[in-house]
């Protein structure tokens, strides 16, 4: 029992830290106030049905609003909890599209639980999961992990982990 304990200890204290860091690893500069790149751009995803886009005709789509975009997966428990106030969110701003990135690896997965939870908005898929480009280049090191651009695209908040961060609410509103 003894060893159960503190199996359990070094898995709470090690997931902390990993947290931790998270929170506190700063993006990279060329991301605030800035575009994606030109290259990224042409970066490859899925949608629900099933026809390949870019993230640029993806930004297309929401030219001239406001884009709350939210890399998740279905198997991500903080990506889960964070559904409910996303929801809420969601019905306070009128001006503001949400884009879902997935890291799943198991397409039928991820949408099954796009149903499941009755999460609305503009859904696409990274087949490589985690290892792709635009984790790369965003610095993706934790999710869920959000990013606002403003109406013009521009990147104006790069990274959040929680969808009830401040910041959010005051670019969204």
């Amino acid at each position: 029992m003894a060893m159960k304990k503190q199996i359990l200890m070094f898995v709470i204290v090690f997931n902390s830290l990993i947290t931790s860091y998270a929170q506190n690893n700063p993006v990279p500069e060329y991301l605030e106030n800035n575009t994606f790149s030109k290259e990224l751009l042409s970066f490859k995803m899925t949608n629900l049905e099933g026809k390949v886009v870019s993230l640029g005709e993806v930004l297309e789509l929401h030219k001239g609003k406001k884009v709350v975009i939210d890399f998740w997966a279905s198997w991500c428990r903080d990506c889960i909890l964070d559904v409910p106030a996303a929801k809420k969110l969601k019905r306070k701003t009128i001006n503001t599209d949400y884009v879902y990135i997935s890291l799943d690896k198991d397409i039928e997965r991820w949408k099954r639980a796009i149903t499941y939870w009755k999460i609305k908005g503009d859904h696409y898929y990274i087949k490589e999961g985690w290892e792709n480009e635009l984790s790369k280049y965003v610095d993706l090191d934790w999710i869920p992990r959000y990013i606002v651009l403003d109406e013009a695209g521009v990147i104006k908040l790069p990274k959040a982990l929680k969808i009830s961060d401040k910041e959010i609410k005051e670019i969204v509103d």
